[in-house]
C-alpha cells in the first residue's frame, strides 16, 4: 500500500485565477457603505422625531396647567372644547372627495348653485337648476352610484315658468361617507 503525500502551497501561484473574486469584493465594500449610510439616515431620522416628541411634549405641559388652574369642569371650558371639537370635526372633512362626487355626476343639463355639507351630520345639500324634471333624477341616480354619496332624496324642486326654457329649481340631500 503507498500512500500518496498531499502537497499544500499556498505561495505558488496556479496560473488561474477566479474573476469573480474582485467583484464580490468590490459589491460587499459597497453593500457595507450603503448599510452604513442608511444607519445613519435613520439615527438622524429618530433623533429629529426626538426632538420633535420632546417639543410637543413641552407645548402640553404648559398647556395643562393653563386649564387645571381656572377649575377641570367649567361651562366656559366646555363651551371652547365643543368650539375646539367643531373646528377639527370640519377640518377631518376630505372636502376635495366629496366635492369631487359631486363634480363627477355633473352634465350640461345640470348647473349647481350651492353645496352646503354638514360635518357633524355628515350630509350634504346641493342645489341647482336642471333643464327638466328627468334630468334632475338621472343627476341623482349618477350621485347615488358615486363611492362617496348615499341616500339622494329631493328634498324640492320648482319649475321656473317665468324664465326661458323653464328651468326646474332642486335641492337634494345626500349623505356621505368617508372611502375605505
Amino acid at each position: 500500500m503507498s500512500v500518496r503525500t498531499i502537497e499544500l502551497d499556498f505561495l505558488r501561484p496556479t496560473g488561474r485565477g477566479s474573476r469573480v473574486g474582485p467583484w464580490l469584493l468590490i459589491a460587499g465594500t459597497l453593500a457595507a457603505v450603503a448599510a452604513i449610510s442608511y444607519q445613519g439616515h435613520l439615527k438622524r431620522e429618530t433623533a429629529a422625531r426626538e426632538d420633535r416628541l420632546a417639543t410637543l411634549h413641552a407645548i402640553a405641559s404648559r398647556s395643562l396647567p393653563a386649564i387645571t388652574a381656572r377649575g377641570a369642569d367649567t361651562p366656559e371650558l366646555r363651551e371652547q372644547i365643543k368650539k375646539a371639537n367643531a373646528v377639527l370635526q370640519l377640518m377631518n372633512v376630505p372636502w376635495g372627495e366629496l366635492f369631487a362626487a359631486i363634480e363627477s355626476a355633473e352634465t350640461a343639463d345640470v348647473a349647481l348653485l350651492a353645496v352646503q355639507p354638514d360635518a357633524r351630520n355628515r350630509s350634504v345639500l346641493i342645489g341647482g337648476d336642471a333643464r327638466t324634471l328627468s334630468a334632475i333624477f338621472a343627476y341623482m341616480e349618477r350621485l347615488e352610484r358615486s363611492k362617496r354619496l348615499h341616500g339622494v332624496v329631493l328634498q324640492s324642486h320648482e319649475v321656473k315658468s317665468k324664465d326661458p326654457g323653464q328651468p326646474v329649481a332642486f335641492t337634494l340631500s345626500a349623505a356621505w361617507q368617508e372611502e375605505q
